[in-house]
């Protein structure tokens, strides 16, 4: 318990320091500078924030017990959104580079309101990112909070943990801004990496040959299984190989890199700590599982609550040295706090310039809009809700609306009433199929949603261009 305390408050004054000193640099009164740091990071602090934003407590507790529980197709998964995500950073989103420059972009909605032209539909888009970002931010709070309160035992109470993530958000995010954020996030993924990398290190050392026929004969060393059916895998991956394009604060953050050269460092930069994470997550949920089935370790997850995977990684640092086990809550703890600073950033820039805000109020209201967002983010955590990788799936395909908005703003076949019309289809379609539970479909509902909102577009936007020809003839 002593060495968490120690711990977290050498975090918590690293962070702080690092909030403080960027107010140096910070243009404290300029909305522009507190969104988007003036479109002026270098190609390492993009890609590290772009990264730390990314790959958040999802990682270390959602991904190793998603691995732990069901082998092997959790790399597939997470891998699938890698490729993805780099084909689109090195296509898509060196056009929207591009786009931000020209015309000045500040939010992701901005675009969707300068190329398809309906404000009051790009107000609707907003509503609908932020409600479907609650589930995604509180994976934030829950991811750290379950370790720390794992690892400290009865002295650490869930909620105080969950409150310990709410005020670093805070206090980084009102300190300077999306700099702070950024500046922070380059010192967090260096420790996410870190501690990872260690914590991997050490699970190996322990894990004997024989760990891997034991996976095997489990079936969890192949691609597809009980668990990984060809449905399930779809269901799980359509969300999340459009997460660079649907998902706003992470879309933003192609507004981030000073200029060419920094833009295509970002995506190379980003490219490798993605990868090398992807692989220490995983392999530390299949080695523990190893360890499990040889019976060299009692972690007590049960395998048919979906929630208690979260439990895989702070029953596991339970075995470690308590040196290791608290720098891993600690990487947790800063890789979930990055993305939920973004997120909330993301969010209050959106209701600043894409509502009804006065250009004068701008700043005041989304320093308003931190606060408050950051609450209703909190309360939801506090509920101590499902498994993270489901609570993030649910929010990817809440977002999946969006996909053809921001594909034909960039792209062309710009209509305001296929704008409009797709928030109306899709929107309600995801929400319904999201919540309601017991539907037995041909296709998952990830899959449908996805297909049902590109068609609803690709339609009314042919048919709008098809009235205007005629009108003109």
């Amino acid at each position: 318990m002593t060495e968490l305390v120690l711990a977290l408050g050498i975090y918590l004054a690293v962070v702080a320091a690092v909030s403080v000193y960027s107010r140096l640099y910070a243009r404290t009164r300029d909305p522009v500078d507190y969104f988007i740091a003036s479109r002026g990071l270098s190609g390492l602090t993009s890609a590290m924030t772009y990264a730390a934003t990314t790959y958040s407590a999802f990682m270390m507790v959602g991904l190793v017990g998603l691995s732990y529980a069901t082998g092997v197709g959790a790399l597939a998964f997470e891998l699938a959104y890698l490729v993805s995500t780099i084909a689109i950073l090195a296509t898509f989103g060196t056009r929207v580079w591009e786009l931000s420059r020209e015309r000045g972009y500040v939010t992701p909605t901005q675009l969707l309101r300068d190329r398809l032209g309906s404000r009051w539909a790009t107000a609707v888009a907003v509503a609908l990112t932020a409600v479907a970002l609650i589930p995604y931010s509180a994976v934030q709070m829950v991811g750290p909070a379950s370790i720390i309160a794992g690892i400290g035992g009865s002295s650490v109470d869930y909620r105080v943990a969950v409150t310990i993530a709410f005020a670093i958000t805070l206090v980084t995010t009102l300190a300077a801004g999306v700099r702070s954020v950024a500046w922070s996030d380059a010192v967090q993924g260096v420790i996410m990496l870190s501690s990872a990398a260690a914590f991997v290190a050490w699970l190996t050392a322990r894990t004997p040959p024989g760990a891997l026929a034991r996976l095997a004969d489990a079936e969890l060393l192949s691609p597809l299984n009980r668990f990984w059916t060809p449905y399930t895998f779809f269901a799980y991956t359509t969300p999340w190989i459009f997460f660079a394009i649907t998902n706003p604060q992470v879309f933003q953050r192609l507004y981030l890199p000073r200029s060419r050269r920094d833009y295509v460092r970002m995506v190379v930069y980003f490219s490798v700590f993605g990868l090398v994470y992807t692989v220490i997550a995983v392999s530390v949920g299949l080695l523990a599982r190893g360890l499990v089935e040889l019976g060299a370790l009692d972690l007590g997850v049960d395998l048919r609550d979906r929630a208690a995977w979260n439990r895989v990684t702070p029953s596991l640092l339970r075995y470690t040295h308590p040196a290791l086990a608290v720098a891993v809550a600690v990487s947790i703890l800063a890789a979930a706090t990055s993305t939920i600073n973004s997120i909330v950033l993301t969010v209050a820039s959106m209701v600043s310039y894409d509502t009804v805000v006065p250009e004068r109020y701008r700043l005041a209201v989304g320093k308003a809009v931190v606060v408050l967002f950051s609450v209703v983010i909190y309360l939801f955590a506090l509920s101590t809700p499902a498994f993270v990788v489901d609570l993030a799936v649910a929010s990817s395909t809440l977002l999946l609306p969006l996909l053809p908005l921001y594909i034909f703003s960039v792209y062309g076949l710009a209509s305001r009433y296929a704008y409009v019309s797709t928030l109306a289809v899709g929107s309600p379609l995801a929400l319904g199929l999201t919540y309601v539970k017991g539907l037995h479909l041909p296709l998952p509902k990830e899959v449908l949603v996805a297909t049902v909102s590109v068609a609803t577009y690709v339609v009314v936007a042919l048919l709008d261009r098809a009235t205007v020809g005629r009108r003109s003839q």
